[in-house]
């Protein structure tokens, strides 16, 4: 007579007399491979139950095997894309306000250069005599 029960075969595998833990199978964290490594759903459904206020960081961190600072990551990842979603009017990144307002700088230094060589070069044109020779 053969059992269909796989269990069953593994208890009986295990020898006569040894007790069978009932170990649950394996946890959510166990199923997805690399610990801490989560799919763009996990990361989006954690976000939206932790702004929404149904679960707390610590409470996303275990459910999802993760510390509770990644929780936290994923949530500040979260609002700079919303930001940047917000951001549709203007559609520049805080990056490109800063490299825009360090042009400005240069450009104002470099004519502020370009002026003084202009007013440098006038000067020494109308000098009697070439800078550095002395009229002997």
């Amino acid at each position: 007579m053969q059992e269909k029960d796989p269990a069953a075969k593994e208890g009986a595998a295990v020898g006569a007399g040894a007790e069978r833990s009932e170990a649950p199978g394996p946890t959510a964290a166990e199923r997805r491979g690399r610990p801490g490594r989560r799919s763009l759903e996990d990361r989006t459904h954690a976000v939206l139950d932790l702004l929404s206020g149904k679960a707390s960081v610590d409470q996303l961190a275990r459910r999802f095997g993760v510390q509770s600072a990644t929780i936290e990551k994923w949530r500040e990842v979260a609002l700079e894309g919303i930001v940047q979603s917000m951001r549709q009017g203007s559609g520049k990144s805080a990056r490109e306000l800063e490299l825009e307002k360090q042009l400005k700088t240069l450009e104002r230094a470099f004519t502020d250069v370009a002026i003084k060589k202009e007013l440098l070069e006038r000067a020494l044109s109308q000098r009697p005599t070439p800078p550095g020779k002395f009229g002997r």
